[in-house]
């Protein structure tokens, strides 16, 4: 099945973390801002789509059918060469090997899974099933290493019930538990 551009794009922007997200819905004199903090914070800023709102689609595609494989992101410097092209003096582009924090190029929706999945149904527990772990600060509990809870999972025990949170920081994912009840 072809995808539509529709599709692509709902699912280009499904599997940017929420701070990404929220780009578009914010005023185009503040976005450029925006986006450059959270480049500087680590997160992968795909300039002409996040901060010029040009759409996903048609970008992938003409970066596509000039031979692109990866094209840098906010803060890396630019592509010497295009594709195909050598001599002058200049690195050469290499569509086999991206540098890290780059931009995959492809149109395939497969190639953007949502970053937050849907929630799963909290999972009856027995005794030592227990994913939340040590009172950590007032409210906030240690999550249990291994635990698989989706962001937004609730979770009720004997000390009370609890409500995970899932956060992106520039050195990966980190989960926690806050007690609502």
């Amino acid at each position: 099945m072809d995808t539509t551009q529709e599709q692509f794009d709902q699912a280009y922007w499904a599997s940017q973390p929420p701070e990404v997200q929220a780009l578009p819905g914010i005023a185009e004199d503040q976005r450029t801002a925006r986006a450059a903090d959270l480049a500087t914070k680590g997160f992968t800023i795909d300039v002409p789509v996040m901060v010029w709102g040009w759409d996903p689609y048609l970008v992938m595609k003409l970066r596509s059918s000039f031979g692109y494989t990866w094209v840098p992101s906010a803060l890396q410097p630019p592509i010497a060469m295009a594709p195909g092209v050598s001599g002058m003096l200049l690195p050469n582009y290499d569509p086999l090997h991206p540098p890290p924090g780059s931009i995959h190029v492809s149109t395939n929706v497969q190639d953007y899974p949502p970053f937050n999945p849907p929630p799963q149904p909290t999972r009856p527990t027995s005794a030592g099933d227990d994913p939340v772990g040590l009172q950590s600060l007032g409210t906030i509990y240690l999550s249990v290493p291994g635990e698989s809870y989706q962001d937004g999972a609730k979770f009720t025990d004997t000390r009370g019930t609890f409500l995970k949170h899932m956060v992106v920081t520039p050195f990966g994912r980190n989960a926690y538990w806050e007690k609502i009840a």
